[in-house]
């Protein structure tokens, strides 16, 4: 680990929107994790920069979706050699708590199935596809996933809001498998769940972080290492999911929402925060970006994995921020502007051009 005042001197003075967030970490609850990969003849090397890692309480919002979505995978991986449950296999849902909402947008849907369910979650980022898979895993099974995976500090509690609250919310399940051209079905029947914690070592003394969903972004930042370079991250043992399903995984986190027919209007950083400026409407092949971001309670946050072939640049970026004020609305959704967006955007056009100057200084 690079010490922080090296990464301070690497970022500061080049954008003024960087160093007002900079000279006042505390108001902004600022979280930066950065990984440089250079990939050499001799190995890999993965040269890490943090600044206030775990210091910050912030509200995680939609970057929980990033880790339910692979242990969905883990247990889909499972379902289809057990099963032969695949990605289009059919489904229903029928609540097994109160949660009517999210059964009417699964079953309202032409024709409902993981596929469309896992896009909309990650890439548009559904709060009701979230739900969806929240009653597919249960907070019982997902965490204690993340205990054996060494990350307890990312625990589930929560739906998202659907006026499900007491008994009834502690049950998940209820969603069944239909076999196309047969009579055969499959059904998560309904669970109750214990809702006993992980050890959470973060965010004691916020109240939030005991009752929310709760995210540590260091731990998503290896998390995602994890996915791209599996030995980098030795603390975290191997997810069990199929290459297939992996590949699909990576191949959503990288999509922009015209990849979805009826979200095809929405521009590519819809939900892509840490993309430099340059890139906004990105169209070129070789330069991609695996993320998932956050958007709840004044705080957004976002995880990238970015790759540009032509200039051989790689890195993962990790940052999140709170910002309460000066926030406006594209299509519901709030976007938290000065600085906000703009100062995570700015971030990753130093980091980036920071990263293109070293690769052309080796050549």
């Amino acid at each position: 680990m690079h010490d922080a005042f090296e990464f301070l001197s690497i970022i500061k003075g080049k954008e003024p929107i960087v160093d007002q967030v900079l000279a006042n970490p505390e108001k902004y609850h600022l979280q930066i994790h950065f990984t440089a990969v250079n990939e050499q003849q001799s190995g890999l090397v993965l040269n890490e920069y943090a600044l206030y890692k775990d210091k910050y309480y912030f509200h995680p919002a939609s970057l929980i979706k990033f880790p339910l979505a692979l242990i969905s995978l883990e247990m889909l991986s499972s379902f289809q050699n057990k099963f032969d449950i695949q990605l289009q296999t059919p489904i229903e849902s029928k609540t097994c708590s109160c949660d009517i909402g999210t059964d009417n947008y699964v079953n309202r849907k032409p024709q409902p199935n993981l596929d469309i369910l896992y896009k909309e979650m990650l890439i548009m980022s559904n709060n009701d596809a979230y739900n969806f898979f929240y009653n597919f895993v249960g907070p019982t099974h997902f965490n204690k996933r993340m205990s054996a995976l060494n990350l307890s500090n990312i625990i589930l509690r929560n739906r998202f809001y659907t006026g499900c609250s007491g008994e009834k919310a502690q049950i998940h399940g209820g969603i069944t498998f239909i076999k196309e051209g047969t009579n055969l079905k499959y059904a998560i029947h309904c669970q109750t769940d214990s809702l006993k914690d992980n050890a959470q070592s973060i965010y004691l003394n916020e109240s939030a972080a005991k009752t929310n969903n709760l995210v540590s972004l260091y731990s998503l930042h290896q998390l995602m290492k994890k996915l791209f370079y599996p030995a980098s991250t030795n603390s975290i043992p191997a997810l069990n999911i199929s290459e297939a399903n992996l590949h699909y995984f990576k191949q959503t986190i990288s999509s922009y929402p015209k990849s979805i027919p009826e979200y095809s209007s929405y521009p590519n950083h819809y939900h892509k925060y840490l993309l430099p400026p340059s890139l906004l409407n990105n169209n070129d092949s070789s330069i991609k970006i695996y993320s998932k971001n956050g958007n709840a309670g004044g705080y957004i946050s976002d995880i990238m994995y970015f790759t540009d072939e032509k200039n051989k640049v790689k890195y993962f970026l990790s940052v999140s921020l709170y910002n309460a004020s000066n926030k406006y609305y594209y299509r519901r959704r709030a976007y938290y502007t000065s600085p906000g967006v703009d100062f995570f955007r700015q971030l990753s056009k130093v980091l980036y051009n920071y990263e293109k100057e070293k690769k052309t200084m080796q050549k």
